[in-house]
């Protein structure tokens, strides 16, 4: 059976979402497996992002910025 390669991950999650242990163990396993990832993690940011905050344009911009370089821009 031939090996099914991922493309890189990016992970985002903040210090109030309830997912945040999940978004950890979640990177772990990835790097554990060889796939490139990206954990970030918000001060204050609940489940779902903030809600249309200056802080949503930081998480967007990291975004657009990872699949840039993932997978190249344009």
């Amino acid at each position: 059976m031939k090996a099914c390669r991922y493309p890189p991950v990016f992970l985002k999650t903040g210090t109030r979402d309830l997912f945040l242990s999940n978004t950890a163990r979640m990177h772990r396993r990835l790097l554990a497996h060889g796939i490139p990832a990206q954990l970030h993690v918000w001060e204050a940011m609940p489940h779902g992002d903030f809600g249309d905050t200056p802080e949503d344009e930081e998480v967007n911009a990291a975004m657009q910025t990872f699949m840039d370089r993932a997978w190249g821009s344009g």
